[in-house]
């Protein structure tokens, strides 16, 4: 707030607005009384639109900061950065030019797949990058990929964020991002299709360049970052049908052990795909082809013998047989 009313009596501005983060009501709430001391509006929304203020000085929060610290003799140059790794995020810290990302993960790189940071995607060489001035950061956020997760969910996710935050002016932030969405889904789900892979990257470069706001110019960002380091999950999941990180449900398949079944049937009760076999006292067989891998039937079985099969599928009846008559020679 202090570098906004020194920017504000350089330029002669007669208003000052602070922008927050629509989701942000809370901080609002709690830095209103302060905002109004110092002449200052605070709104929540996620868009600013230029046009409104054309002729009008707009700058990014940090800048701001930056510009108090400038005058009182405390700038530093750096950046401000958090890091995200399973989940959590560290608190935000002042990085200086120079330092390496991976004096900033604090994770073994036998952990790590990839380096997510702003929102492209780079593989583990992301470590040895040193922050320079130049360096793009995006948000300043650096995500840590962990070899337990899947690099294609992870593209799903983000398409899904960035379609549901997108005001819908723009047609390829419109359309593109959720055409990239649907194929990356259908990839996930076992339906993909090598022609995906070109148009993933023609619509992806167009997206980027194609429309007005950074959600639309980012928002294809981590799908063409995957293409271009993690090209062989593509090929395992199109080509193999296999998610080697175990995350993709699809590629899993749900097997009912028959040393455990007791034929209670609660499974069967439960499959809202209609797709298991069996009756009282019988050993119960899924239609694997139909199985939607939604878990219900897991969570309702007693004796844990529904399960999802961790490498070969055992041995399985392929009539419906008694409970504990079942022999697997």
């Amino acid at each position: 707030m202090e570098g906004m009313q020194i920017a504000a009596y350089v330029l002669d501005a007669q208003e000052l607005t602070l922008y927050l983060p629509e989701k942000e009501v809370e901080l609002k709430a709690e830095l209103e009384k302060t905002a109004q001391d110092r002449g200052i509006t605070i709104c929540c929304n996620d868009f600013v639109d230029r046009r409104l203020f054309e002729g009008c000085s707009i700058h990014h929060i940090e800048t701001m900061f930056f510009l108090a610290e400038a005058f009182s003799d405390q700038y530093e140059p750096g950046l401000y950065i958090t890091v995200q790794n399973y989940g959590k995020r560290s608190e935000l810290r002042k990085i200086t030019y120079g330092t390496k990302i991976s004096e900033l993960v604090d994770t073994t790189i036998e952990e790590i797949k990839g380096i997510e940071i702003g929102s492209k995607l780079y593989d583990t060489s992301a470590l040895d990058f040193v922050i320079e001035e130049t360096t793009p950061m995006g948000n300043g956020v650096i995500t840590v990929i962990n070899k337990t997760a899947c690099i294609i969910d992870e593209a799903e996710k983000r398409l899904l964020t960035a379609c549901n935050i997108g005001c819908g002016k723009c047609t390829f932030c419109r359309e593109g991002l959720l055409q990239l969405y649907s194929m990356i889904k259908e990839i996930t789900k076992g339906k993909g299709k090598n022609e995906y892979l070109p148009l993933l990257t023609e619509i992806g470069e167009a997206t980027s360049f194609s429309t007005l706001c950074s959600i639309g110019r980012t928002g294809s960002d981590f799908v063409l970052g995957s293409l271009s380091y993690y090209a062989s999950e593509y090929e395992e999941h199109i080509k193999k049908k296999k998610c080697m990180a175990g995350v993709c449900s699809s590629f899993v398949p749900i097997y009912i052990d028959p040393e455990l079944c007791t034929g209670c049937e609660e499974c069967v009760d439960v499959c809202p795909a209609d797709c298991i076999e069996g009756r009282a006292g019988y050993i119960h067989m899924i239609d694997e082809i139909d199985c939607t891998k939604c878990g219900k039937c897991i969570e309702v079985c007693e004796s844990a013998a529904i399960k999802k099969a961790s490498g070969k599928v055992p041995k399985l009846p392929d009539r419906l047989t008694k409970c504990g008559k079942f022999k697997k020679h």
